[in-house]
């Protein structure tokens, strides 16, 4: 919970102070969201440390491989980062940018997502 209000003291500050600037300096605000992003990170990687040693124990109690849990956490990682990407793109104005990042994440995530599908085929092929 305590990380939670860092993240949202962080935010708010950031977001106007991202405002004020915008009306007289765009290209600063941008920059004070950057910053935003990277120093909100910060707070995260630490409940991304805990949620990383839930998925170890998860996997070691459920005697499942890795491939099976590997691909999941990855794609929650692509979508984060694209969802912020495509956040500060937009807040720059450019859609564009914001599109052709919804689709690069959008083809990464298959893309670490096809051992996983593979897997379930395999396991369909198997049962039938």
């Amino acid at each position: 919970m305590e990380i939670l209000f860092k993240l949202l003291a962080v935010c708010v500050l950031g977001a106007v102070l991202a405002l004020l600037l915008r009306e007289e300096k765009q290209i600063l605000a941008i920059f004070v969201l950057l910053a935003l992003v990277a120093v909100a990170a910060l707070p995260l990687l630490e409940l991304l440390t805990e949620l990383t040693q839930f998925f170890t124990k998860l996997t070691a109690l459920s005697a499942l491989p890795t491939s099976v849990f590997s691909p999941m956490i990855k794609v929650v990682g692509i979508a984060a980062v694209t969802k912020i990407g495509c956040s500060v793109c937009k807040e720059a104005e450019s859609d564009t940018a914001a599109a052709l990042l919804e689709m690069g994440g959008t083809c990464c995530a298959l893309l670490v997502a096809l051992p996983l599908v593979s897997a379930v085929l395999e396991l369909l092929k198997d049962l039938i």
